[in-house]
Order: structure tokens, then sequence, then C-alpha cells
């Protein structure tokens, strides 16, 4: 990225790994429709530093490792690659996905030769034999899947808005989890007949939904996930006494919220993800088929093409894209 709205395929230097990282060849990288959108555009809330990489759903293959690491294989197929190594990178990094060769770090091993307490990884190890698109798209939906596992759906009145990936998949997993009732809300029809495959037992377009579910006013837990910061005050007003309203979106901006449109003891949750915890199974219900790729990929385009995955995402035609980085 150059600036705001400006990007292009370039080359840059390759990444040098030290005793403790493994080099990767990127294979995928899923663009974020929320964060890698605002990053692009130049309006996201934390700031933007240029010129800069961004992607930060990669996967890639690992080809060499340093004489410390204990914890990758030549071989091994990995998440979340970057395209430098936090101490070493000649230009800002989102994560810095969208690039032909990435580094990760044995953060293990380095702190148990330093006597140090280790960090979590952000990487996952999946076999060799694991197919890289699968786990491009699960890294999407582990996210989603630690989200609602961490809600009680058992007999509850669910409410999702947004029809992406998260939303779609939310959908999936209120289901799949036991929720009484899973209405989707979203703005094209077609897309809330993918609903219905989902998992949803009610679609409504957010049009209508705004009047009719404030009218019911039932909603045991309502997912925001269609990144929209204005349905936020009318989602809060859907729940039922002791509801929860669980924000999984990345709103480009403001939410304002009306305390009084809810009953009292409501609760706002700004959700947090655990997926490394949950990717290894998402990844083989992925590639069973149970969570079928083409159900949630709408999209695959090669590097030097990326902008028109940005292009589609804008005009609202993606659930999920994909970039092939080799």
């Amino acid at each position: 990225m150059d600036g705001p709205g400006r990007g292009s395929v370039v080359e840059v230097p390759d990444p040098r790994i030290g005793d403790y990282d493994a080099e990767v060849e990127m294979l995928w990288c899923g663009v974020c429709s929320s964060t890698d959108r605002m990053l692009r555009a130049g309006t996201f809330r934390g700031g933007v530093s240029y010129p800069s990489i961004l992607g930060h759903e990669s996967v890639g293959r690992v080809t060499a490792i340093g004489s410390g690491v204990r914890h990758l294989a030549i071989g091994d197929i990995v998440t979340r690659p970057a395209a430098y190594g936090t101490e070493s990178a000649p230009i800002a990094t989102y994560w810095g996905g969208f690039a032909e060769r990435g580094v990760v770090q044995d953060v293990r091993a380095e702190a148990a030769d330093r006597g140090v307490t280790a960090g979590a990884a952000p990487w996952v190890r999946l076999p060799p034999e694991t197919d890289p698109v699968s786990a491009a798209l699960a890294i999407s939906l582990s996210e989603t899947f630690s989200v609602a596992c961490r809600e009680d759906v058992l007999g509850a009145r669910v409410v999702v808005t947004g029809t992406g990936v998260a939303g779609l998949s939310l959908m999936r997993y209120a289901a799949l989890l036991g929720a009484a009732q899973v209405i989707g809300v979203g703005r094209r029809p077609e897309r809330l007949e993918q609903a219905k495959r989902a998992g949803a037992t009610e679609t409504l377009l957010a049009a209508d939904a705004a009047d009719e579910l404030r009218r019911r006013h039932d909603a045991d837990i309502v997912f925001e996930a269609s990144g929209q910061a204005s349905m936020v005050d009318l989602e809060y007003g859907w729940l039922r006494p002791g509801g929860r309203l669980v924000i999984y979106s990345a709103p480009e901006g403001t939410a304002e919220l009306d305390l009084m449109a809810a009953p009292r003891d409501v609760t706002l949750r700004v959700a947090s993800t655990h997926e490394t915890a949950v990717l290894p199974n998402i990844v083989q219900l992925v590639q069973s088929g149970y969570l079928a790729v083409d159900t949630y990929v709408t999209h695959r385009v090669d590097l030097p093409d990326i902008s028109d995955a940005f292009d589609a995402i804008a005009r609202g035609e993606v659930v999920k894209a994909l970039v092939r980085l080799q």
C-alpha cells in the first residue's frame, strides 16, 4: 500500500530468517472484508502507515528453518506467516500476508532457550498434506466458531446480522450448537437464501428487521457481523431483558447507543477470538465438506489481480475472497 486507496504489486526485499525463524513459501491469503478493506482505504481506526503490506489470513509451507527451531519442520503447512519478522521488517506490515515469501517465529523454542515465559504463538502448524485453501478459509471460520462457543446458544433465540463469511458461519454454528431459533438479517435477498442453507430458521431483510425485531423484543443473543455502525443501536433494541449483543465485526465508524432502547440487565460485548485453539478441527470440517469451501469462498484471484477482490468487496459481491500467492 502506497497511500489511502493506492496499492500495487511490487518487488520488496526477501525476508531473512534468524535462529528461531522458519522461512515460508506463501500459498494463499484471505482478504478480510473489514480490516483489510479499511486499511486499504486508509480509514482503519488504529491508523495506517505507508508503505505497508496487508494480509493477516495467510497460509504457507515451511521451506527452511533456523538452527533453534524445534516446533516446525520443512514441509509443514502453517497459518498466519508474515512477510517479515517483527525485528527485521524494512517496511511496515499489517501482518504482510499478501507476499510470495514470509516468516514465522518459533516463540516457544526461543523462550525456553532464554529461560523466559513464552507468549502464545499466533500461527498453527498443520500436516504437510493439508489443503492450503481449506486452511486459509478455516482462519475465518475458526474465529467465528470460537466466538459462538463462548455464548450459551443452546435453546436461545439468536439473531445474526450480516451475510458475509462471518454472519453465515455464525448462523451455521448457532444451529449446530442447538439454538431454538436462528434469524438471519441481511441486505441482499440472494444472501438470505444462503442464510437458510446455513441454518437460519427465519430470514429478514435489514430494512424490515429494524421494526419487526424491535416489536418482538425477545432476542436472547444478537451477533453483529454486518460491519455497519448504524446497526448496533438497532440491534441493541432487539434484546429481551438479560439478553446479549455480541459485536464481532469492526465497524468503520463510531456506533452510538440509545441506552434506554433496550430493557434492563442487557449486556454488550465486543468479542475476542481464540482461533488457534480450534483451527485444526475446523480445517478437518472444511476438508470433509461439512463446512464446504464453495459455500463461503466466492472469489479466488492471483496476487497481481488483488485489486479485483477489493473491488468485488466494495460492490457487495463477496462472501470470502482468497488470493493465490504462487
